[in-house]
Protein backbone atom coordinates (compact mmCIF):
# COMPACT_ATOMS: atom_id res chain seq x y z
CA UNK A 1 0.00 0.00 0.00
CA UNK A 2 1.15 3.47 -1.24
CA UNK A 3 -0.13 7.05 0.00
CA UNK A 4 0.20 9.97 -2.02
CA UNK A 5 -0.52 13.46 -1.08
CA UNK A 6 -1.33 16.14 -3.07
CA UNK A 7 -3.94 19.10 -3.27
CA UNK A 8 -7.88 18.12 -2.79
CA UNK A 9 -9.81 20.46 -5.66
CA UNK A 10 -13.23 18.44 -5.06
CA UNK A 11 -14.32 16.46 -2.11
CA UNK A 12 -15.77 12.79 -2.05
CA UNK A 13 -14.58 9.37 -2.21
CA UNK A 14 -14.14 7.13 -4.98
CA UNK A 15 -12.15 3.61 -5.70
CA UNK A 16 -11.52 1.81 -8.73
CA UNK A 17 -8.67 1.09 -11.42
CA UNK A 18 -6.87 4.17 -12.26
CA UNK A 19 -6.14 4.30 -16.20
CA UNK A 20 -3.54 7.06 -17.66
CA UNK A 21 -5.23 9.43 -20.04
CA UNK A 22 -2.01 10.35 -22.42
CA UNK A 23 -1.51 13.44 -24.53
CA UNK A 24 1.06 12.68 -27.02
CA UNK A 25 0.29 14.96 -29.97
CA UNK A 26 3.57 15.36 -31.26
CA UNK A 27 4.88 11.46 -31.52
CA UNK A 28 1.33 10.90 -33.62
CA UNK A 29 1.17 14.15 -35.88
CA UNK A 30 2.65 13.80 -39.27
CA UNK A 31 5.37 15.63 -40.92
CA UNK A 32 6.05 15.85 -44.27
CA UNK A 33 7.23 18.35 -46.95
CA UNK A 34 4.46 19.18 -50.20
CA UNK A 35 5.77 20.49 -53.62
CA UNK A 36 4.59 23.70 -55.33
CA UNK A 37 1.58 22.16 -56.48
CA UNK A 38 0.09 20.58 -53.44
CA UNK A 39 0.50 23.94 -51.96
CA UNK A 40 -3.38 24.72 -52.91
CA UNK A 41 -4.59 21.42 -51.55
CA UNK A 42 -2.86 21.82 -48.42
CA UNK A 43 -4.96 25.46 -47.81
CA UNK A 44 -7.93 24.12 -49.07
CA UNK A 45 -7.40 21.06 -46.27
CA UNK A 46 -6.21 23.73 -43.62
CA UNK A 47 -9.10 26.20 -44.35
CA UNK A 48 -12.00 22.93 -44.22
CA UNK A 49 -10.08 21.42 -41.13
CA UNK A 50 -10.62 26.00 -38.95
CA UNK A 51 -14.57 25.62 -40.16
CA UNK A 52 -14.58 21.70 -38.97
CA UNK A 53 -13.24 23.17 -35.76
CA UNK A 54 -15.25 26.03 -35.33
CA UNK A 55 -18.35 23.83 -35.96
CA UNK A 56 -17.12 21.62 -33.43
CA UNK A 57 -16.37 24.21 -30.63
CA UNK A 58 -19.69 25.87 -31.45
CA UNK A 59 -21.39 22.33 -31.00
CA UNK A 60 -19.41 22.16 -27.26
CA UNK A 61 -20.91 25.71 -26.29
CA UNK A 62 -24.03 24.21 -26.92
CA UNK A 63 -23.59 21.45 -24.33
CA UNK A 64 -21.50 23.63 -21.56
CA UNK A 65 -24.52 25.98 -21.32
CA UNK A 66 -27.24 23.41 -20.96
CA UNK A 67 -25.16 20.41 -18.87
CA UNK A 68 -21.76 22.23 -17.26
CA UNK A 69 -21.27 24.57 -14.98
CA UNK A 70 -18.50 27.18 -13.47
CA UNK A 71 -17.50 29.33 -16.85
CA UNK A 72 -17.98 26.26 -18.66
CA UNK A 73 -19.64 27.98 -22.01
CA UNK A 74 -17.13 31.01 -21.42
CA UNK A 75 -13.97 29.27 -21.45
CA UNK A 76 -14.78 27.66 -24.77
CA UNK A 77 -15.64 30.62 -26.12
CA UNK A 78 -12.14 31.72 -25.65
CA UNK A 79 -11.12 28.87 -27.46
CA UNK A 80 -13.88 29.62 -30.55
CA UNK A 81 -12.42 33.52 -30.36
CA UNK A 82 -8.63 32.22 -30.97
CA UNK A 83 -10.10 29.92 -34.09
CA UNK A 84 -11.87 33.03 -35.60
CA UNK A 85 -8.36 35.14 -35.19
CA UNK A 86 -7.81 36.02 -39.11
CA UNK A 87 -4.25 36.52 -38.40
CA UNK A 88 -4.10 33.25 -36.60
CA UNK A 89 -4.98 31.34 -39.95
CA UNK A 90 -3.37 33.97 -42.49
CA UNK A 91 0.05 32.79 -40.38
CA UNK A 92 -0.34 29.41 -40.52
CA UNK A 93 -1.36 29.52 -44.48
CA UNK A 94 2.10 31.57 -44.99
CA UNK A 95 4.29 29.09 -43.41
CA UNK A 96 2.68 26.34 -45.35
CA UNK A 97 3.45 28.22 -48.59
CA UNK A 98 6.99 29.55 -47.55
CA UNK A 99 7.98 26.16 -46.03
CA UNK A 100 6.11 23.91 -48.20
CA UNK A 101 5.27 21.42 -45.24
CA UNK A 102 1.91 19.92 -44.77
CA UNK A 103 -1.01 21.69 -43.24
CA UNK A 104 -1.18 19.39 -39.37
CA UNK A 105 2.39 20.23 -39.48
CA UNK A 106 2.18 24.38 -40.43
CA UNK A 107 -0.72 24.03 -37.24
CA UNK A 108 1.44 23.07 -35.03
CA UNK A 109 4.45 24.85 -35.51
CA UNK A 110 2.97 28.48 -35.67
CA UNK A 111 0.77 27.25 -31.76
CA UNK A 112 4.38 26.19 -30.53
CA UNK A 113 5.06 29.76 -31.52
CA UNK A 114 2.21 30.86 -29.20
CA UNK A 115 2.66 28.50 -26.54
CA UNK A 116 6.64 29.12 -26.21
CA UNK A 117 5.40 32.93 -26.35
CA UNK A 118 3.14 32.54 -23.16
CA UNK A 119 5.71 30.56 -21.12
CA UNK A 120 8.20 33.41 -21.19
CA UNK A 121 5.83 35.57 -19.81
CA UNK A 122 5.94 33.24 -16.43
CA UNK A 123 3.21 31.52 -14.61
CA UNK A 124 0.34 34.30 -14.64
CA UNK A 125 -0.08 33.25 -18.19
CA UNK A 126 -0.45 29.43 -17.97
CA UNK A 127 -3.73 29.19 -18.54
CA UNK A 128 -3.32 31.09 -21.77
CA UNK A 129 -1.09 28.34 -22.80
CA UNK A 130 -3.83 25.70 -21.67
CA UNK A 131 -6.43 27.58 -24.12
CA UNK A 132 -3.81 27.58 -27.23
CA UNK A 133 -3.17 23.98 -26.86
CA UNK A 134 -6.77 22.80 -26.68
CA UNK A 135 -7.62 25.33 -29.76
CA UNK A 136 -4.82 23.79 -31.63
CA UNK A 137 -6.24 20.00 -30.50
CA UNK A 138 -9.65 20.86 -31.58
CA UNK A 139 -7.92 21.72 -35.28
CA UNK A 140 -5.42 18.90 -35.03
CA UNK A 141 -8.75 16.95 -34.65
CA UNK A 142 -10.62 17.97 -37.45
CA UNK A 143 -7.29 16.39 -39.45
CA UNK A 144 -8.35 13.01 -37.75
CA UNK A 145 -4.99 13.42 -35.73
CA UNK A 146 -5.45 11.77 -31.89
CA UNK A 147 -4.54 14.46 -29.37
CA UNK A 148 -5.48 12.70 -26.07
CA UNK A 149 -6.49 8.93 -25.47
CA UNK A 150 -6.47 6.13 -22.48
CA UNK A 151 -3.27 4.13 -22.39
CA UNK A 152 -5.00 0.91 -21.89
CA UNK A 153 -8.09 0.46 -23.32
CA UNK A 154 -9.97 -0.29 -19.82
CA UNK A 155 -10.55 3.29 -19.74
CA UNK A 156 -12.98 2.75 -22.68
CA UNK A 157 -15.05 -0.25 -21.44
CA UNK A 158 -15.71 1.14 -17.55
CA UNK A 159 -15.72 4.03 -15.46
CA UNK A 160 -11.82 4.93 -13.80
CA UNK A 161 -9.88 6.53 -11.89
CA UNK A 162 -8.42 9.41 -14.38
CA UNK A 163 -4.59 10.22 -13.87
CA UNK A 164 -3.27 12.96 -16.17
CA UNK A 165 -0.08 14.90 -16.61
CA UNK A 166 -2.06 17.65 -17.50
CA UNK A 167 -5.51 18.48 -17.46
CA UNK A 168 -7.28 20.53 -20.53
CA UNK A 169 -11.40 21.70 -20.63
CA UNK A 170 -11.65 19.41 -23.98
CA UNK A 171 -9.97 16.65 -22.26
CA UNK A 172 -12.63 16.78 -19.63
CA UNK A 173 -15.32 16.97 -22.09
CA UNK A 174 -14.11 14.37 -24.10
CA UNK A 175 -14.28 11.76 -21.44
CA UNK A 176 -18.00 11.49 -20.96
CA UNK A 177 -19.00 11.61 -16.74
CA UNK A 178 -19.91 8.41 -17.17
CA UNK A 179 -16.41 7.15 -16.92
CA UNK A 180 -14.74 9.16 -14.38
CA UNK A 181 -14.63 8.23 -11.06
CA UNK A 182 -11.78 10.56 -10.26
CA UNK A 183 -9.60 13.29 -11.53
CA UNK A 184 -5.63 12.86 -10.77
CA UNK A 185 -3.44 15.56 -12.23
CA UNK A 186 0.23 16.57 -12.13
CA UNK A 187 -0.41 20.19 -12.97
CA UNK A 188 -3.47 22.26 -12.39
CA UNK A 189 -4.22 24.57 -9.70
CA UNK A 190 -8.08 25.07 -7.81
CA UNK A 191 -9.07 27.95 -10.17
CA UNK A 192 -7.83 26.90 -13.70
CA UNK A 193 -10.00 26.19 -16.18
CA UNK A 194 -9.97 22.25 -16.43
CA UNK A 195 -10.57 21.94 -12.32
CA UNK A 196 -13.19 24.14 -12.60
CA UNK A 197 -15.04 22.11 -15.24
CA UNK A 198 -14.04 18.78 -13.71
CA UNK A 199 -15.91 19.79 -10.81
CA UNK A 200 -19.08 19.54 -12.56
CA UNK A 201 -18.69 16.13 -12.33
CA UNK A 202 -18.83 15.91 -8.50
CA UNK A 203 -15.82 13.26 -8.93
CA UNK A 204 -12.55 13.60 -6.44
CA UNK A 205 -10.41 15.90 -8.11
CA UNK A 206 -6.78 15.56 -6.79
CA UNK A 207 -3.88 18.26 -7.91
CA UNK A 208 -0.28 17.74 -7.51
CA UNK A 209 0.03 14.48 -8.08
CA UNK A 210 3.30 12.74 -9.77
CA UNK A 211 1.34 10.19 -12.34
CA UNK A 212 3.48 8.94 -14.61
CA UNK A 213 6.15 7.76 -11.72
CA UNK A 214 4.02 6.89 -9.41
CA UNK A 215 0.57 5.75 -11.15
CA UNK A 216 -0.19 2.81 -14.30
CA UNK A 217 -2.53 1.67 -15.85
CA UNK A 218 -4.75 -1.20 -13.46
CA UNK A 219 -3.23 -0.19 -10.16
CA UNK A 220 -6.30 -0.32 -8.11
CA UNK A 221 -6.24 2.76 -5.77
CA UNK A 222 -8.63 4.88 -3.64
CA UNK A 223 -9.27 8.81 -4.64
CA UNK A 224 -9.69 10.57 -1.46
CA UNK A 225 -10.82 13.95 -2.36
CA UNK A 226 -11.49 15.15 0.92
CA UNK A 227 -8.23 14.69 2.27
CA UNK A 228 -6.35 14.78 -1.07
CA UNK A 229 -4.54 11.98 -0.97
CA UNK A 230 -4.65 8.53 -3.25
CA UNK A 231 -4.18 4.64 -1.30
CA UNK A 232 -2.34 2.85 -4.07
CA UNK A 233 -3.17 -1.06 -3.68
CA UNK A 234 -5.12 -0.54 -0.44
CA UNK A 235 -4.59 -2.73 1.90
CA UNK A 236 -7.99 -4.88 3.65
CA UNK A 237 -8.08 -3.07 6.44
CA UNK A 238 -8.18 0.67 4.05
CA UNK A 239 -11.07 -0.22 1.79
CA UNK A 240 -13.06 -1.38 4.68
CA UNK A 241 -12.71 1.95 6.37
CA UNK A 242 -13.18 3.80 2.85
CA UNK A 243 -16.28 1.47 1.60
CA UNK A 244 -18.05 2.57 5.20
CA UNK A 245 -17.22 6.17 4.81
CA UNK A 246 -18.83 6.35 1.10
CA UNK A 247 -21.95 3.67 2.46
CA UNK A 248 -22.64 7.20 4.95
CA UNK A 249 -21.94 9.33 2.30
CA UNK A 250 -24.92 7.65 0.12
CA UNK A 251 -26.90 7.56 3.07
CA UNK A 252 -26.70 11.44 3.35
CA UNK A 253 -27.44 11.93 0.20
CA UNK A 254 -30.56 9.96 0.33
CA UNK A 255 -31.90 11.80 3.48
CA UNK A 256 -30.86 15.27 1.80
CA UNK A 257 -32.81 13.93 -1.37
CA UNK A 258 -36.37 13.42 0.75
CA UNK A 259 -35.87 16.88 1.40
CA UNK A 260 -34.34 18.34 -1.38
CA UNK A 261 -37.60 20.94 -1.40
CA UNK A 262 -37.17 22.71 1.20
CA UNK A 263 -34.79 26.12 1.50
CA UNK A 264 -31.55 25.56 2.99
CA UNK A 265 -31.32 25.52 6.50
CA UNK A 266 -28.68 23.90 9.22
CA UNK A 267 -29.65 20.69 11.18
CA UNK A 268 -30.85 23.00 13.99
CA UNK A 269 -33.54 24.57 11.69
CA UNK A 270 -31.88 27.73 11.40
CA UNK A 271 -31.82 29.16 8.00
CA UNK A 272 -29.27 30.49 5.61
CA UNK A 273 -29.43 32.18 2.68
CA UNK A 274 -28.17 29.48 -0.22
CA UNK A 275 -28.15 31.61 -3.72
CA UNK A 276 -26.09 30.86 -6.77
CA UNK A 277 -22.68 31.88 -8.88
CA UNK A 278 -24.32 32.09 -12.76
CA UNK A 279 -21.52 32.01 -15.18
CA UNK A 280 -23.61 31.66 -18.19
CA UNK A 281 -27.67 31.72 -19.04
CA UNK A 282 -28.19 27.69 -19.77
CA UNK A 283 -27.07 27.67 -16.02
CA UNK A 284 -29.94 29.45 -15.24
CA UNK A 285 -32.65 26.51 -16.62
CA UNK A 286 -30.03 24.00 -14.75
CA UNK A 287 -31.28 26.36 -11.21
CA UNK A 288 -34.89 26.17 -11.81
CA UNK A 289 -35.28 22.99 -9.88
CA UNK A 290 -33.71 24.40 -6.64
CA UNK A 291 -35.06 25.78 -3.86
CA UNK A 292 -32.22 28.61 -4.08
CA UNK A 293 -32.36 32.31 -2.53
CA UNK A 294 -31.76 33.95 -5.95
CA UNK A 295 -28.44 34.88 -7.87
CA UNK A 296 -25.75 35.50 -5.46
CA UNK A 297 -23.81 36.12 -8.38
CA UNK A 298 -23.82 37.01 -12.30
CA UNK A 299 -20.40 37.12 -13.39
CA UNK A 300 -21.09 39.06 -16.77
CA UNK A 301 -17.78 38.66 -18.58
CA UNK A 302 -19.17 35.56 -21.14
CA UNK A 303 -20.75 38.09 -22.49
CA UNK A 304 -17.60 39.92 -23.96
CA UNK A 305 -15.84 36.62 -24.63
CA UNK A 306 -15.84 37.44 -28.26
CA UNK A 307 -13.97 39.54 -30.82
CA UNK A 308 -16.20 42.60 -30.99
CA UNK A 309 -17.83 44.39 -28.05
CA UNK A 310 -21.41 43.62 -27.01
CA UNK A 311 -23.77 46.19 -28.05
CA UNK A 312 -26.50 47.65 -25.70
CA UNK A 313 -29.11 45.98 -27.47
CA UNK A 314 -27.60 42.28 -27.12
CA UNK A 315 -26.79 43.22 -23.43
CA UNK A 316 -30.22 44.35 -22.75
CA UNK A 317 -31.40 41.19 -24.25
CA UNK A 318 -29.54 38.75 -22.48
CA UNK A 319 -29.62 40.45 -19.24
CA UNK A 320 -33.43 40.56 -19.67
CA UNK A 321 -34.00 37.05 -19.95
CA UNK A 322 -31.54 36.42 -17.18
CA UNK A 323 -33.52 38.82 -15.05
CA UNK A 324 -36.85 37.36 -15.89
CA UNK A 325 -35.56 33.96 -15.68
CA UNK A 326 -35.76 34.23 -11.62
CA UNK A 327 -38.99 36.08 -11.42
CA UNK A 328 -39.80 37.69 -7.56
CA UNK A 329 -35.70 36.90 -6.26
CA UNK A 330 -33.04 39.63 -6.73
CA UNK A 331 -30.26 38.92 -9.38
CA UNK A 332 -26.95 40.27 -8.19
CA UNK A 333 -25.08 41.59 -11.27
CA UNK A 334 -21.47 42.33 -11.39
CA UNK A 335 -20.32 44.67 -13.73
CA UNK A 336 -17.55 43.41 -16.35
CA UNK A 337 -14.51 42.44 -14.18
CA UNK A 338 -11.29 42.87 -16.39
CA UNK A 339 -8.12 41.37 -15.42
CA UNK A 340 -4.88 40.31 -16.79
CA UNK A 341 -6.43 36.41 -16.84
CA UNK A 342 -9.73 37.23 -18.45
CA UNK A 343 -9.04 40.39 -20.85
CA UNK A 344 -11.19 40.67 -23.79
CA UNK A 345 -9.87 39.88 -26.90
CA UNK A 346 -10.06 43.50 -28.26
CA UNK A 347 -9.39 45.17 -25.52
CA UNK A 348 -5.97 46.79 -25.93
CA UNK A 349 -4.18 46.88 -22.40
CA UNK A 350 -2.03 49.16 -21.27
CA UNK A 351 1.71 47.82 -20.53
CA UNK A 352 1.87 47.28 -17.15
CA UNK A 353 4.88 46.23 -14.81
CA UNK A 354 2.68 43.82 -12.50
CA UNK A 355 -0.47 42.51 -14.28
CA UNK A 356 -2.13 41.39 -11.17
CA UNK A 357 -2.17 44.88 -9.08
CA UNK A 358 -2.94 47.01 -12.57
CA UNK A 359 -6.00 46.77 -14.69
CA UNK A 360 -8.65 46.00 -12.28
CA UNK A 361 -11.62 47.87 -10.61
CA UNK A 362 -12.00 51.11 -10.78
CA UNK A 363 -8.82 51.67 -13.05
CA UNK A 364 -10.62 49.95 -15.97
CA UNK A 365 -13.83 51.65 -15.40
CA UNK A 366 -11.60 54.92 -16.05
CA UNK A 367 -9.48 53.26 -18.76
CA UNK A 368 -12.56 51.93 -20.50
CA UNK A 369 -15.85 54.30 -19.47
CA UNK A 370 -18.01 53.84 -22.57
CA UNK A 371 -17.46 49.59 -21.97
CA UNK A 372 -19.17 50.22 -18.46
CA UNK A 373 -21.68 53.07 -19.50
CA UNK A 374 -23.46 50.50 -22.29
CA UNK A 375 -23.52 47.88 -20.04
CA UNK A 376 -25.05 50.10 -16.88
CA UNK A 377 -27.24 50.92 -19.30
CA UNK A 378 -28.39 47.85 -20.91
CA UNK A 379 -28.84 46.64 -17.22
CA UNK A 380 -31.42 49.42 -16.34
CA UNK A 381 -33.69 48.80 -19.50
CA UNK A 382 -33.42 45.44 -18.02
CA UNK A 383 -34.80 45.93 -14.68
CA UNK A 384 -38.56 45.45 -16.04
CA UNK A 385 -38.83 43.40 -12.88
CA UNK A 386 -37.40 45.33 -10.21
CA UNK A 387 -34.96 42.46 -8.76
CA UNK A 388 -31.58 43.52 -10.31
CA UNK A 389 -28.70 44.54 -7.90
CA UNK A 390 -25.93 46.11 -9.17
CA UNK A 391 -22.10 44.79 -7.49
CA UNK A 392 -19.31 46.53 -8.42
CA UNK A 393 -15.98 43.99 -8.30
CA UNK A 394 -12.69 45.11 -7.32
CA UNK A 395 -13.43 48.21 -4.55
CA UNK A 396 -10.97 49.37 -2.22
CA UNK A 397 -11.58 52.44 -1.25
CA UNK A 398 -14.18 54.92 -1.52
CA UNK A 399 -12.89 56.60 -4.54
CA UNK A 400 -12.86 53.70 -5.91
CA UNK A 401 -17.30 53.05 -5.15
CA UNK A 402 -17.18 56.98 -6.57
CA UNK A 403 -15.80 55.87 -9.54
CA UNK A 404 -18.41 53.07 -10.30
CA UNK A 405 -21.43 55.47 -9.46
CA UNK A 406 -20.32 58.00 -11.90
CA UNK A 407 -20.82 55.36 -14.37
CA UNK A 408 -24.36 55.00 -12.62
CA UNK A 409 -25.28 58.59 -12.63
CA UNK A 410 -23.57 58.81 -16.08
CA UNK A 411 -26.17 55.68 -17.83
CA UNK A 412 -29.20 57.11 -15.57
CA UNK A 413 -28.90 60.79 -17.13
CA UNK A 414 -28.15 59.73 -20.51
CA UNK A 415 -30.97 57.29 -20.95
CA UNK A 416 -33.60 60.00 -19.62
CA UNK A 417 -31.61 62.35 -22.10
CA UNK A 418 -32.94 59.86 -25.27
CA UNK A 419 -36.12 59.61 -23.58
CA UNK A 420 -35.24 55.66 -23.40
CA UNK A 421 -37.21 53.73 -20.91
CA UNK A 422 -35.73 52.40 -17.68
CA UNK A 423 -35.80 50.91 -14.45
CA UNK A 424 -33.92 52.39 -11.30
CA UNK A 425 -36.41 51.59 -8.63
CA UNK A 426 -34.99 49.87 -5.89
CA UNK A 427 -31.95 49.29 -7.39
CA UNK A 428 -28.93 47.76 -4.42
CA UNK A 429 -25.60 48.48 -4.95
CA UNK A 430 -22.91 46.24 -3.41
CA UNK A 431 -19.41 45.72 -3.53
CA UNK A 432 -16.94 43.34 -4.18
CA UNK A 433 -14.40 42.57 -0.84
CA UNK A 434 -11.45 41.49 -2.48
CA UNK A 435 -8.85 43.26 -1.15
CA UNK A 436 -7.24 43.49 2.24
CA UNK A 437 -7.80 47.63 1.90
CA UNK A 438 -11.75 46.79 1.57
CA UNK A 439 -11.42 44.77 4.46
CA UNK A 440 -10.20 47.01 6.97
CA UNK A 441 -12.35 49.73 5.05
CA UNK A 442 -15.64 47.42 5.41
CA UNK A 443 -17.56 49.99 8.23
CA UNK A 444 -17.18 53.04 5.78
CA UNK A 445 -18.10 51.09 2.76
CA UNK A 446 -21.43 49.80 4.42
CA UNK A 447 -22.23 53.08 4.69
CA UNK A 448 -22.54 54.05 1.36
CA UNK A 449 -23.63 50.39 -0.37
CA UNK A 450 -26.64 48.16 0.71
CA UNK A 451 -24.65 44.61 0.25
CA UNK A 452 -21.07 43.31 0.51
CA UNK A 453 -20.34 40.04 -1.47
CA UNK A 454 -16.70 38.42 -0.70
CA UNK A 455 -14.51 36.93 -3.47
CA UNK A 456 -12.40 34.95 -1.42
CA UNK A 457 -9.95 33.96 -4.41
CA UNK A 458 -8.40 37.27 -5.06
CA UNK A 459 -8.85 37.95 -1.33
CA UNK A 460 -6.32 35.30 -0.51
CA UNK A 461 -4.42 36.15 -3.40
CA UNK A 462 -3.77 39.62 -2.41
CA UNK A 463 -3.58 38.75 1.38
CA UNK A 464 -0.65 36.15 1.01
CA UNK A 465 1.30 38.29 -1.89
CA UNK A 466 0.89 34.31 -3.93
CA UNK A 467 -0.37 34.35 -7.58
CA UNK A 468 -3.82 32.11 -7.42
CA UNK A 469 -3.82 29.10 -9.80
CA UNK A 470 -0.65 28.11 -9.16
CA UNK A 471 0.24 24.71 -8.12
CA UNK A 472 3.32 25.64 -6.14
CA UNK A 473 1.60 28.19 -3.78
CA UNK A 474 -1.76 25.99 -3.79
CA UNK A 475 0.57 23.32 -1.71
CA UNK A 476 2.07 25.76 0.30
CA UNK A 477 -0.82 27.80 1.20
CA UNK A 478 -4.29 26.27 2.01
CA UNK A 479 -7.27 27.82 0.22
CA UNK A 480 -8.51 28.48 3.93
CA UNK A 481 -5.67 30.71 4.87
CA UNK A 482 -6.11 31.66 8.96
CA UNK A 483 -5.31 35.23 8.07
CA UNK A 484 -8.06 35.05 5.22
CA UNK A 485 -10.24 33.53 8.10
CA UNK A 486 -9.54 36.27 10.25
CA UNK A 487 -10.36 38.90 7.33
CA UNK A 488 -13.53 37.25 7.32
CA UNK A 489 -14.54 37.79 10.68
CA UNK A 490 -13.65 41.76 10.58
CA UNK A 491 -16.15 41.87 7.16
CA UNK A 492 -18.77 39.87 9.23
CA UNK A 493 -18.33 42.13 12.27
CA UNK A 494 -18.80 45.42 10.03
CA UNK A 495 -22.06 43.89 8.40
CA UNK A 496 -23.65 42.93 11.60
CA UNK A 497 -23.29 46.47 12.87
CA UNK A 498 -24.36 48.08 9.61
CA UNK A 499 -27.80 45.51 9.74
CA UNK A 500 -26.16 44.25 6.37
CA UNK A 501 -25.85 41.46 4.28
CA UNK A 502 -22.36 39.70 3.78
CA UNK A 503 -22.19 37.04 1.38
CA UNK A 504 -19.25 35.23 0.74
CA UNK A 505 -19.57 33.83 -3.50
CA UNK A 506 -15.52 32.70 -3.67
CA UNK A 507 -14.39 29.91 -4.22
CA UNK A 508 -13.74 28.28 -0.48
CA UNK A 509 -17.87 28.56 -0.54
CA UNK A 510 -17.33 25.08 -2.96
CA UNK A 511 -16.02 23.19 0.31
CA UNK A 512 -18.66 21.60 2.43
CA UNK A 513 -15.95 20.38 5.10
CA UNK A 514 -15.68 24.38 5.36
CA UNK A 515 -18.99 25.10 6.61
CA UNK A 516 -19.12 24.57 10.34
CA UNK A 517 -16.46 27.17 10.63
CA UNK A 518 -18.08 29.52 8.07
CA UNK A 519 -20.97 29.77 10.24
CA UNK A 520 -19.73 29.50 13.45
CA UNK A 521 -17.53 33.51 12.56
CA UNK A 522 -20.89 34.62 11.74
CA UNK A 523 -21.58 34.15 7.89
CA UNK A 524 -25.36 33.27 7.02
CA UNK A 525 -25.42 33.62 3.28
CA UNK A 526 -23.43 31.99 0.48
CA UNK A 527 -23.61 32.05 -3.25
CA UNK A 528 -22.49 29.01 -5.04
CA UNK A 529 -21.91 27.40 -8.24
CA UNK A 530 -25.15 25.25 -9.72
CA UNK A 531 -23.64 21.84 -9.43
CA UNK A 532 -22.72 22.70 -6.05
CA UNK A 533 -25.65 23.67 -4.59
CA UNK A 534 -27.71 19.97 -3.55
CA UNK A 535 -24.31 19.10 -2.23
CA UNK A 536 -24.21 22.15 -0.03
CA UNK A 537 -27.33 22.56 0.99
CA UNK A 538 -27.18 18.85 2.54
CA UNK A 539 -24.07 19.87 4.31
CA UNK A 540 -26.02 22.07 5.89
CA UNK A 541 -28.98 19.98 6.78
CA UNK A 542 -26.44 17.88 9.08
CA UNK A 543 -24.91 20.55 10.79
CA UNK A 544 -25.51 21.09 14.01
CA UNK A 545 -22.76 23.37 14.70
CA UNK A 546 -24.24 26.12 16.77
CA UNK A 547 -23.25 24.20 19.37
CA UNK A 548 -20.10 23.59 18.99
CA UNK A 549 -18.56 26.86 20.27
CA UNK A 550 -15.03 25.09 19.71
CA UNK A 551 -14.69 25.37 16.27
CA UNK A 552 -12.81 28.77 15.71
CA UNK A 553 -10.68 28.49 18.28
CA UNK A 554 -9.47 25.00 17.54
CA UNK A 555 -8.93 25.91 13.51
CA UNK A 556 -6.62 28.59 14.84
CA UNK A 557 -4.46 26.35 16.64
CA UNK A 558 -3.59 24.75 12.97
CA UNK A 559 0.45 26.44 12.01
CA UNK A 560 0.60 24.60 8.75
CA UNK A 561 -1.13 23.91 5.53
CA UNK A 562 -1.04 20.15 6.98
CA UNK A 563 -2.30 20.65 10.04
CA UNK A 564 -5.26 22.51 8.44
CA UNK A 565 -5.71 19.82 5.97
CA UNK A 566 -5.52 17.21 9.27
CA UNK A 567 -7.94 19.28 11.15
CA UNK A 568 -10.49 19.19 8.48
CA UNK A 569 -10.00 15.60 7.82
CA UNK A 570 -10.41 14.46 11.43
CA UNK A 571 -14.30 16.82 11.23
CA UNK A 572 -15.75 14.86 8.03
Amino acid sequence: MKILGGVSASPGISEGIVCLYLSETEKLLPHYSVSSEQVPKELNRLREAFDAAKQAMERMIRVAETQFDREAAEIFNTHLSILSDDDLFTKISELIKAKKVNAEHAVSDVFEEYVKKYEDKGEHFKELIHDFVDARNRILNAFNVETGRFKCPIGERQPVIVATRILTPSMVMNIPRESVLAFITEEGGLTSHATILARSYGVPIILGIEVEKNLDCGMHAIADGSSGRIIVSPDKKTRERYRQKIDKLEKRKGFCEVKRSLSARTGEGRRIQLKLNINTPGEIEAAGEFPHDGVGLLRTEFLFAGDTVPSEEEQYNMYRSILDGVPKRPVTVRLLDIGTDKLPLYIEAPRQVNPDLGLRGAIAVETFPEIYLTQVRALLRANVNSNLRVLYPMVSDLGDLKTFREILAGARKSLREEHIEFNDEDISEGIMIETPSAVMMAEELLEEVDFISIGSNDLLQYTVAAARGNLLVEKRYHILHPALVKLLEIVIRAGKKAKKEVCLCGEIASFEEFYPLFLQVGLRCFSVAVFKFPDIKCELLHLQTFRDKSVVTDFYKNKSKEEIDSYFMSRA
